[in-house]
């Protein structure tokens, strides 16, 4: 089957980046099943069947959407979010979706969505791009800010660490800060604490160590539990600076982050998910 991986992108909004190792992972993955997969910024062309990445942005940058189109969720479902104030749902519901998460998914079946599938992250060779460079940044944070992340950010400065924050980098540029970092810190900015696993994955895909503060679902955080450092909100700062002072255990866990990936080919989690559109 012919399938366009398309991400929505609107004319001078660079956020739409955020999507790129998402889509080029779908692509080899709906490749590795035999299929011809390109990755688009068009939702027009009606030879292919359209896998939507960032249909948040639809409700403010309305673009057509083809019928037979398929919804991938990518975004938190959280009434805290703007984009579910600004008609997320309303959107979904329009046509199937997947999504990432079993908590989400459950949320937006209970509001009606047509949830067909869950779809979590998973890993494609190419993802595996970032080189090692001279770690000169103790904790490295990148995503929007508010104040419980900055509270945390501000902590870690207190006790003499070296903290970078990024905001509205992606690809090369986001990597070169990655590649600095001995610590990579996630933490959420909803209090749903939806699991962050499209940030998260990228990073253990290319042998980095993570801090991540807890969430809201343990049973989907449990396959993590020896990929990365889970710590509340309230150490997060002390489980840096412990993490910090080991160098033996964040190699230790980078690694086994890394070969958790690589028993998640990205084309066996895709093909049930495929299972559930017509005519695939």
């Amino acid at each position: 089957m012919r399938f366009a991986v398309s991400v929505v992108t609107p004319f001078n909004y660079p956020h739409s980046a955020a999507f790129d190792e998402v889509a080029q992972t779908l692509q080899h993955g709906l490749q590795a099943l035999g299929h011809d997969a390109v990755v688009s910024s068009r939702l027009d062309n009606r030879r292919r069947r359209h896998i939507v990445l960032g249909a948040n942005l639809l409700q403010k940058y309305p673009a057509p959407v083809p019928d037979d189109a398929v919804f991938y969720n990518l975004e938190q479902i959280s009434p805290e979010s703007v984009w579910f104030r600004a008609g997320l749902l309303d959107v979904l519901r329009t046509r199937p979706c997947w999504d990432y998460s079993h908590g989400n998914a459950a949320a937006l079946a209970a509001a009606g969505a047509h949830v067909a599938a869950v779809l979590p992250l998973g890993y494609a060779p190419a993802l595996t791009r970032i080189a090692p460079a001279d770690e000169d940044i103790d904790v490295l944070f990148y995503g929007s800010l508010n104040e419980r992340r900055a509270v945390v950010l501000r902590e870690l400065t207190r006790r003499g660490l070296r903290v970078k924050h990024l905001f509205g980098a992606y690809g090369a540029e986001r990597d070169a800060w990655i590649a600095r970092a001995r610590i990579v810190l996630n933490m959420h900015y909803f209090d749903a604490k939806v699991f962050e696993a499209v940030r998260v994955t990228y990073l253990l895909a290319n042998r980095r160590f993570v801090v991540s503060e807890r969430g809201s679902d343990a049973a989907e955080e449990a396959a993590y539990e020896h990929a990365l450092a889970f710590s509340a909100y309230e150490t997060l700062a002390d489980t840096c600076e412990r993490c910090l002072a080991d160098p033996a255990l964040r190699r230790r866990t980078a690694d086994a982050g890394f070969e958790f990936m690589r028993q998640r080919p990205i084309q066996t989690l895709l093909a049930p998910a495929l299972a559930t559109l017509d005519g695939a």
